[in-house]
């Protein structure tokens, strides 16, 4: 319970900052409502009673006339009241906490280590706290509050009428509802543990559900024709999903029913003992008939609604404990470096590296040198680690041993706002966002966004000027099919966009991780040909799995068994009659005309 008060002072600090009325309203609105049900009881006893003393000339009229009044308006005010939380705190608060909330975990998100989101028990705790935190959220602020504790005050108002009757009338309510908590309670606990146990179920379902309405997939499910079988698997799936909740449930129907009738037997039961005590004239009509609405109403209804406060907070401390989990997940490292270095040279030495959660090694001792200003082609087969490499050298992931150095210095010491300043990645699978083009571009420097000299000068260096000033709204043409006004662009002036976004900033390190892989092979050595002009007076790493780039460039590192197993420039490498050699003569077709074009350079 520890948990959930701290995430009660939390919130309610949220909603305060930002809104001090609204927390004053509620409390107003739950005061109020709590109040008015032992003031109903008082209304209702004296609209029997006075009725029938006015009936006999024992009463004015006039006086009983303001019970009939108390009685419409406290009938009414608990509309008015759930209307105001209902329709204005609660749509209020929920803006109010969604913002902050996702304003926190967001921030988070731009701090956390990448490594942690190619790690199942982590994705399942981002996931978690970002959607179930916020609904916990939302639920203990207003609703719970407002019913949880107007039920409260209700109840004890109520009890206190009831004990003014016979105190020991207290322990035939209080007792058997004391029980049926304690197993709804003991009940509502397993449930919650049982369904941790269909996260990875949920998770795969719902994967499948989406790529079936995706537009990104649903060209090649109409292609093949395939949208029948994986329909039917998606089914399944969910059937297979609702049978495990339906054993489970049926499992624990016996245990749920009886912990929601014992309180029910107990009002059969109140009522009687009520009848006997007016019977032997101890109530009055008026007494006998408020007290018994309640018994059959109220007083359990409001016991009840306040205990789900401690009934239903396991399923919330679990959701905050996810929150808890999500902003301990690591950071990037703060770094000691303030500047960056003056010479930007790359070291790999003798590094090793397994993703986490795995028990395969990537790299092996993979160690190399490329010196400021030098232009590599990093080259092996698929599943050689040349990507690895790469999310190593951005900070993505840390190595297991040994250690990576740009400029002298640990890639360590610097802080994530001086990495971003120094490496311009372009990727296999680069982002394409449903913004304009201008915007495409300036997020590669987003301090720079407003600047439209260095947005136009990045879109020359990477060739994207060539057909966004075609377009009639030019640079600001919307991207994507998202949207009614998007343009949707090939796959190669995607990749253009791509290229000019890392060329924002004028980094020094250039980063390209097999960006053309969806090229032929001649439009791939060509694109590679103009980087090695685009990067000049730059360091550049090639990442690539084919070798048309690899000609125009100082040095060629071959991976294999995740370490340096060649290195040299083409002419050395095909002389040494080894790996690269091997795999440029089953290329050699691709390349004849770049080998003749790269001998007479």
């Amino acid at each position: 319970m520890k948990r959930i008060f701290k995430a009660y002072q939390d919130l309610i600090g949220i909603i305060f900052r930002e809104s001090p009325g609204i927390v004053f309203i509620t409390f107003a609105c739950t005061v109020l409502c709590g109040v008015l049900t032992p003031i109903q009881i008082y209304v209702n006893q004296n609209v029997f009673d006075g009725g029938l003393a006015v009936a006999r000339g024992q009463m004015a009229f006039s006086d009983y006339v303001l019970f009939l009044v108390l009685f419409v308006v406290t009938a009414l005010l608990p509309e008015i009241i759930d209307g105001v939380v209902y329709n204005f705190v609660e749509p209020r608060s929920l803006l109010i906490l969604r913002t902050a909330y996702r304003a926190r975990m967001l921030r988070k998100l731009k701090t956390m280590k990448y490594e942690h989101y190619e790690n199942e028990d982590s994705v399942k705790i981002i996931n978690r706290a970002y959607y179930n935190a916020e609904n916990s959220a939302r639920h203990l602020w207003p609703m719970y509050f407002y019913f949880r504790f107007a039920a409260l005050i209700a109840s004890m108002g109520t009890l206190a009428y009831i004990a003014s009757i016979r105190w020991w009338l207290l322990l035939t309510v209080l007792l058997p509802f004391l029980a049926e908590t304690y197993v709804s309670t003991k009940n509502n606990f397993d449930i919650y543990n049982e369904l941790e146990t269909f996260w990875k179920k949920e998770r795969k379902y719902s994967i499948l559900g989406a790529s079936l309405k995706s537009r990104d997939y649903i060209k090649e499910l109409k292609a093949y024709e395939n949208s029948d079988y994986l329909i039917r698997n998606y089914r399944e799936q969910l059937n297979r999903r609702n049978r495990d909740y339906e054993r489970y449930y049926f499992r624990n129907l016996r245990k749920i029913l009886m912990g929601s009738n014992i309180t029910k037997l107990s009002s059969i039961v109140n009522v009687i003992i009520l009848l006997l005590l007016f019977g032997n004239g101890h109530l009055s009509i008026g007494l006998f008939m408020a007290v018994t609405n309640v018994m059959f109403g109220s007083v359990y209804d409001d016991l009840d609604s306040f205990a789900g406060f401690f009934k239903w907070s396991g399923m919330h401390i679990n959701n905050f404990k996810n929150y808890d989990r999500f902003f301990a997940l690591s950071d990037e490292p703060e770094g000691a470096c303030t500047v960056p270095p003056e010479v930007f040279d790359i070291e790999f030495r003798d590094v090793w590296f397994r993703y986490p959660g795995t028990d395969k090694d990537i790299l092996k001792g993979l160690t190399f040198r490329v010196a400021e200003g030098e232009k590599a082609s990093v080259v092996g087969e698929n599943g050689e680690g040349k990507s690895t490499m790469i999310k190593l050298l951005l900070g993505l992931f840390t190595p297991d041993k040994g250690e990576i150095l740009v400029g002298g210095r640990n890639l360590a010491d610097y802080p994530l706002s001086l990495r971003t300043r120094m490496f311009a990645p372009v990727f296999q699978d680069f982002s394409r966002y449903s913004i304009t083009i201008r915007e495409n571009i300036g997020i590669g420097d987003i301090d720079r966004l407003d600047q439209e000299d260095k947005i136009r000068a990045a879109a020359r260096m990477g060739k994207a000027d060539l057909f966004t000033e075609k377009l009639e709204k030019g640079y600001d043409t919307l991207l994507g099919r998202d949207f009614k006004d998007g343009v949707d662009l090939s796959g190669g002036q995607w990749q253009r966009i791509a290229i000019s976004r890392a060329f924002m900033g004028d980094r020094p390190v250039l980063l390209l991780d097999e960006p053309t892989s969806q090229l032929d092979p001649m439009a791939e050595a060509q694109l590679y040909q103009e980087f090695a002009h685009m990067a000049e007076h730059r360091t550049a790493l090639f990442i690539t799995h084919r070798l048309g780039a690899t000609m125009i460039t100082d040095k060629i590192l071959v991976i294999k068994d995740g370490k340096i197993a060649e290195s040299g420039t083409h002419q050395e490498l095909m002389a040494a009659e080894g790996i690269y050699a091997r795999m440029f003569q089953a290329q050699k077709q691709w390349y004849q005309h770049d080998e003749k074009a790269a001998a007479q350079i």
